[in-house]
């Protein structure tokens, strides 16, 4: 019997069922466009619908809150800004602002680095725009983040605090970072320029006296250096920046021929710490220049006493008279 016969039962018919497999695919295929056009929609209203429950925050929060210096509250409302509005510059900045000062509020040395970059990087972004508000500013936080990344991004430092002085601003700190980061990235004539600035403005700071007698001695400037030193020294109550003043100040006497004078340095450091075992090898340093190998060898032999690992004193003492 034929197959397409009348005779043949519609449920069995090989034709009739193809043709219902065939409308049934067809619709099944419809169906699913249709299901996920509407699927698509929903997600587009969805994601429009989050977008407008998650507004910016204001610009003029955001100040309220760098106003109160509550760095972490600039950083959240930021980057929530930031998600509706990635490229603009106001929030760009003000994220950067306040991952710097974060960083500077870290103790760990590898998280402040992490809130560094993240400081440059939204500062850098910021930038590229040509109407970013507190341009000078940016410059000048970005000029002290790059320096707190270390000596090899110092000259990218001195470009952009030397960038916010260009427009006229400046802060009390500006010039010392210029200075220290000057000295280095080894450009010592410019570091000293602009350490002159720096105490000038901050007369009052042993620390950055110190530091500034330090590069003045090393540029062979003796005497303004040892003026640097001495009025630090008078001026601090720090134990620790007084030994490093008098162990500056007994160098220049070294240096100078005044061998009393550094030995009375020697002593008061001594003094200050019983457990100075560099103390004990320069004064041993001392008694050898001025040819007593004796008292120059006792001085070593307690500096070892104090320190075993004392390498220069043990050099010293295996060296034939």
């Amino acid at each position: 019997m034929n197959d397409t016969s009348f005779g043949t039962a519609r449920t069995t018919d090989p034709y009739l069922r193809k043709r219902r497999r065939r409308r049934l695919v067809i619709g099944l295929a419809v169906m699913l466009g249709v299901t996920a056009t509407a699927v698509g929609v929903s997600l587009c209203v969805s994601a429009i619908a989050t977008a407008r429950s998650s507004p910016k925050v204001s610009q003029q929060d955001v100040l309220a809150l760098w106003a109160s210096k509550d760095y972490l509250a600039v950083a959240q409302a930021c980057e929530a800004s930031l998600s509706v509005a990635p490229l603009d510059p106001f929030y760009l900045l003000f994220d950067g602002f306040a991952s710097f000062y974060l960083g500077l509020a870290e103790t760990d040395g590898e998280l402040r680095g992490v809130k560094m970059d993240e400081a440059i990087f939204s500062i850098r972004k910021a930038l590229i725009s040509p109407k970013l508000p507190l341009r000078p500013e940016a410059a000048y936080v970005l000029g002290k983040a790059y320096y707190h990344k270390g000596v090899d991004y110092y000259n990218e430092a001195i470009d952009f605090l030397n960038e916010s002085t260009s427009f006229g601003y400046y802060q009390a700190d500006t010039w010392e970072y210029l200075a220290l980061a000057a000295r280095g990235a080894g450009r010592l004539a410019e570091s000293l320029q602009y350490f002159d600035k720096a105490v000038e403005l901050k007369p009052d700071s042993p620390e950055l006296s110190l530091a500034a007698a330090a590069a003045f001695v090393e540029a062979g400037d003796a005497a303004k250096g040892e003026r640097l030193a001495a009025a630090a020294l008078e001026s601090t109550s720090d134990d620790f920046l007084a030994e490093r003043g008098r162990f500056l100040l007994a160098d220049i006497y070294r240096g100078n021929g005044r061998p009393d004078d550094a030995l009375a340095q020697y002593e008061a450091i001594k003094a200050l710490n019983g457990e100075s075992a560099d103390a004990w090898f320069y004064e041993g340093l001392v008694y050898s220049e001025a040819g007593d190998p004796i008292k120059a060898r006792a001085a070593w032999r307690k500096a070892v006493s104090i320190d075993p690992m004392h390498t220069a004193a043990r050099q010293k003492l295996s060296e034939r008279s």
